[in-house]
């Protein structure tokens, strides 16, 4: 009994395509408005099924934390009141852990500095930024390279092939030439047009760790993941569950196999 008195639940939950579905996918008659893009149009639905799931473990008294890619902008665009108000969201694919006034939190800096040597990294992304910004720009416009800088950290590279041009072949391509240039102890994510290269600290897993470090998350305490992609698995297997939606890409591998 007493153990049950002391258990808490919590729930470290991917967004896109977890929480909420882009427009073209979902059914909106039973949705709702989840996320919208900066200019405050409607980008994202949670459907009737993804919000049952939030009920279920709301009335359990779950604390959710959200592991995201997007940055802090763009996770501050999501709506829904179990994700913006958190005691602390993973952003910018783990580079970043914000606190519950959407702050960079405290300590964090110092502990992947301390960790991962930033400044060698920080150099090492713009380094691989500029080189490949200058390789897409000699062959055409068709893809797009970002250095993406959150709360004061350079956190990674975005790649995206524009709408238009984008095909499964031109993806591919992009894809082998990132991973042929790819520096030892980065890592490279793809989704469909979009592709993001972290360096060693944007790593989900570890700001999962971390937190659950600072919550001082023990043994009697249930955790939950949820996630989608084949990039989720590292920091989903920090918890005791698993939840992964039908059709997702982890399952698509797991069934192919």
């Amino acid at each position: 009994m007493l153990a049950q008195r002391t258990s808490r639940l919590f729930v470290f939950t991917d967004l896109d395509d977890s929480l909420f579905k882009n427009l073209k996918n979902t059914k909106r008659d039973l949705s709702f408005v989840a996320t919208t893009n900066n200019q405050g149009e409607a980008q994202g639905y949670s459907s009737l099924q993804q919000q049952k799931l939030l009920g279920v473990f709301e009335a359990a008294g779950g604390v959710f934390i959200p592991v995201t890619g997007r940055r802090t902008d763009s996770f501050l665009n999501c709506s829904l009141p179990v994700i913006k108000n958190t005691p602390y969201a993973v952003v910018s694919h783990g580079a970043v852990i914000l606190d519950k006034n959407h702050r960079l939190l405290d300590g964090w800096h110092t502990f992947i500095n301390a960790e991962f040597n930033l400044a060698f990294w920080e150099s090492e992304l713009v380094k691989t930024f500029n080189h490949l910004h200058n390789h897409f720009t000699a062959i055409g416009n068709t893809v797009k390279v970002r250095l993406i800088t959150d709360q004061g950290i350079t956190a990674y590279i975005c790649v995206k092939v524009s709408r238009n041009d984008y095909s499964e072949n031109k993806a591919k391509d992009v894809d082998s030439y990132l991973k042929s240039i790819l520096e030892d102890d980065m890592l490279l994510h793809s989704n469909s047009r979009n592709f993001a290269i972290l360096p060693p600290y944007a790593r989900k897993d570890v700001a999962v760790r971390y937190i659950k470090n600072k919550l001082k998350i023990g043994e009697h305490d249930t955790v939950f993941s949820i996630g989608d992609s084949n990039s989720d698995l590292p920091f989903m297997k920090e918890s005791d569950f698993l939840i992964v939606p039908n059709g997702s890409q982890i399952l698509d591998r797991e069934l192919n196999q």
